[in-house]
Order: C-alpha cells, then structure tokens, then sequence
C-alpha cells in the first residue's frame, strides 16, 4: 500500500529482502524496503510537491506508516536497479545501482553492511549514456546499462 510510481525492484542478494524505488511528485523519489503489510504512505505521506506548488500531504511517516530508506529531492527519475554482486568492481559489492532518467546517469548507492542501510550516494557515468533506462550486472561482473537516447543503446561497463 502507498506506492506511487513504482520503477525498479530487486531483490538483495544476501538477505532475500525486496527493495523497491518510485518516481515521487517534483521531488521525493523514493527506496524503500518491501515488507508484508507496511503502508508507503502515498497520498498521505510524500516528500516532493505538487506540480503546480505546495506539499502533497505529509513530509513525514506517522505511526502506522513506513518511512522511505532513501529520498531524492530533487527527483532523479529513477529507473532500473540491481545490487551489484561482482568482482570487477570490488569496491561496489553490495551496493546498489540506479539508472536516472533525469539526470542521465547511474547512482551508486552504498549499503552500510551492518545496518543494511543506504549511507551515500554516487553518481556515475554523468551524461555519457544519454537516459539510462535499466542497469543489470553479467555474468563477468561487468555493468550492462539500457539508454534511450537518439544514439543510444545497449553498453558494457567493464575494466
């Protein structure tokens, strides 16, 4: 319940546990943890404003509803998402990885591994791809990586 615009799930590889990410209003894009019977708050809750000015609701969760685990304001446009798992990138294990449409780029964000909580954010790969629609890791570890730009296409990042 409470879901907006859902974009992209995945499932964390060492855990099983279900994340998910939205698009918000004019801000407010959101990564959550799906759990059975937690309420996202969507129209009650929300981070962004409406298009036209003004909160949408509440920019908290009160009792009874879930906070997001991640916000971005202003909205990234969130699209694909994988946990990376691979040892091309070592230092990018057990984050996970973001396409934006909006922002044309990839966001790493890094998962604290001992309270399973996004910490920071990175982003990657700033106007080289055009909109990044989906990100998925190969086999070999290296980054698959879905644009719809003019020229675009499918690319391979990989050392």
């Amino acid at each position: 319940m409470g879901h907006r615009n859902p974009q992209g799930l995945a499932l964390q590889p060492n855990t099983g546990l279900l994340w998910s990410h939205e698009h918000g209003p004019r801000g407010g894009d959101e990564i959550n943890l799906i759990e059975q019977d937690n309420n996202y708050g969507w129209p009650t809750v929300s981070y962004g404003k409406e298009y036209i000015g003004g909160d949408i609701g509440l920019n908290s969760s009160p009792d009874g509803y879930t906070d997001p685990l991640w916000v971005w304001d202003p909205s990234i446009a969130p699209s694909g998402m994988t946990f990376y798992t691979g040892e091309m990138f070592p230092e990018w294990q057990g984050n996970l990885l973001v396409g934006a449409l909006k922002f044309t780029s990839i966001y790493r964000i890094v998962i604290d591994p001992d309270s399973n909580l996004p910490v920071s954010e990175e982003r990657l790969f700033n106007d080289e791809m055009g909109r990044v629609r989906d990100v998925e890791q190969a086999n070999d570890g290296s980054i698959l990586v879905l644009s719809d730009a003019p020229n675009g296409g499918l690319y391979r990042i990989s050392r």
